[in-house]
């Protein structure tokens, strides 16, 4: 009797050593570090790494941990090669082909290879014809006493233009240093500032001088006039340009060919030429509306020649930063359309203005900023255009930019039937139209235009596309599989705090 209840206290005390146990929270067995780990290669998407830790041969687990080490490190360097080509911003040029139904004609920029009239500058202060065509500027009055009877475009011509002494002494033989000297201090001692885009203007050949008879526009044979050209002073004279866009509509068209765009006849005048161009005849510029333009880069077309100026059109859309291009469409202050031509142009003139108090001539950003005229003035402004550039003046690619093309045949103007024409439009031989007369058409080639658009040649899908299937190659893997490895981190570190603070 006494065995048997000795027998039932033991039992009682196992039972209530066990219920003091603390039951797991998950009502699983505990897993050592090693198990779990076991499990997790023996399961994970990662291919390769069951083979290294399975009861095999050393050497075959070697291999396997080569290979995936191999594996793994050239999947990092694929990784750092993809951001790295990333990051140097690839770009793409997609060329596509446009067809139109009409378009805006471009504005078309006449100069004459003339910067003066001749005999507009030998006129005398007291001819009547001085003052009606408005060449009594206020210059003429200051220097007077100093001129006496000599005349004042000639004059003005030998201080104030802005010409090597060389070329002035050639065209104006009594233009001496101290000629000149007299004349500017003149000027100085009255406090007159020379108004020398007004001296261009009023004795240069005026757009009624350059343009005959013949002014047409599109298909339609449309009549156009002086008053369809504007005026620009440049540094080398007066330009004029036709569809400026600036008073009136900008002119469209609606069928290709030279014919169906600009026709013009235009008058030479060299009998009235001066010096300070190489030759005769004219520059002809094709360019935007409200876009600078360089007269050097233009189409030289002389006397006695019928000029035939097929265009195209090109547009260009850039990447902004941080691609290469960085283009941008910042304002400028003289012109309505960006250019990074123009934006080269307006620092230029106001470094011009900051180094050396002069602006050039043209700028009309800064009226009342004397122009560089003098020898020394035009030395520094010469200096300040030649020591600056497009990365000194930020002046980047536009964003979006029109861009004009030009193919050009020339052939002998005029021919017997058409000289005897313009007999009746006054011109007195052929020998005069040949050696001045000018025929300038210009049209489309074809309506459209080729866009050259610029595209991000690796962007944010193809790095994470190149680098998810570099994964799937080289390691046999997705994204699923480093969820996998936190999951298992997770586990092992829950695991691993259960342990610490509930020890068996």
């Amino acid at each position: 009797m006494a065995e048997k209840i000795n027998t039932v206290q033991v039992t009682k005390l196992q039972e209530g050593a066990v219920s003091k146990t603390p039951p797991l929270s998950d009502g699983k067995s505990r897993q050592s570090g090693a198990e779990m780990w076991r499990e997790f290669v023996d399961n994970t998407t990662l291919h390769g790494i069951r083979y290294i830790f399975m009861k095999r041969h050393a050497v075959i687990r070697l291999i396997w941990l080569i290979l995936l080490l191999s594996s793994g490190g050239y999947y990092i360097f694929t990784v750092y090669r993809a951001f790295d080509k990333y990051y140097s911003r690839p770009i793409n040029t997609l060329v596509s082909r446009k067809h139109l139904r009409e378009m805006d004609f471009p504005a078309i920029t006449i100069c004459s290879n003339s910067l003066f009239s001749k005999s507009k500058l030998s006129l005398a202060d007291d001819d009547p014809s001085f003052a009606s065509s408005g060449l009594n500027i206020s210059s003429c009055a200051v220097t007077s006493q100093t001129r006496a009877n000599r005349l004042c475009g000639l004059s003005l011509l030998c201080c104030c233009a802005p010409f090597d002494n060389e070329n002035k002494s050639l065209a104006l033989p009594n233009c001496t240093y101290e000629y000149k000297q007299e004349l500017l201090k003149d000027i100085k001692k009255s406090n007159h500032r020379i108004d020398v885009e007004g001296f261009y203007q009023k004795y240069s050949l005026n757009i009624s001088n350059l343009v005959g008879p013949i002014c047409l526009f599109s298909w339609r044979k449309t009549q156009c006039s002086v008053i369809d050209f504007n005026p620009m002073v440049t540094e080398w004279g007066m330009c004029y340009t036709f569809n400026s866009g600036r008073e009136s509509e900008i002119k469209r068209v609606d069928t290709a060919g030279i014919s169906s765009g600009l026709t013009l006849l235009l008058d030479a005048n060299t009998a009235e030429y001066t010096r300070g161009k190489f030759s005769e005849g004219f520059k002809v510029l094709i360019h935007g509306q409200g876009e600078y333009f360089d007269e050097f880069e233009g189409i030289s077309v002389g006397p006695g020649q019928h000029a035939s100026i097929a265009i195209s059109q090109k547009r260009y859309e850039n990447l902004e930063k941080p691609y290469a291009t960085n283009c941008t469409n910042k304002p400028l202050n003289t012109f309505s359309k960006y250019s990074s031509e123009g934006c080269l142009y307006e620092c230029r003139a106001q470094n011009s203005i900051k180094i050396c108090g002069c602006r050039p001539i043209g700028y009309i950003n800064s009226p009342d900023t004397p122009s560089c005229l003098s020898p020394n003035e035009v030395k520094c402004s010469d200096s300040v255009d030649a020591s600056i550039d497009e990365e000194v003046c930020d002046c980047q690619v536009p964003c979006f930019q029109t861009r004009y093309q030009a193919e050009v045949s020339y052939s002998k103007f005029p021919n017997i039937g058409t000289a005897e024409d313009l007999l009746y439009e006054g011109y007195e031989s052929l020998q005069y139209m040949r050696d001045n007369l000018v025929f300038l058409q210009v049209g489309f080639k074809s309506l459209g235009y080729e866009m050259q658009k610029q595209q991000p040649a690796y962007d944010s899908n193809s790095l994470f596309g190149e680098i998810g299937g570099n994964m799937g190659l080289f390691l046999g893997c997705s994204l699923l599989t480093i969820c996998e490895l936190l999951d298992f981190f997770i586990s092992y570190l829950a695991a691993r705090n259960r342990n610490l603070t509930h020890p068996a």
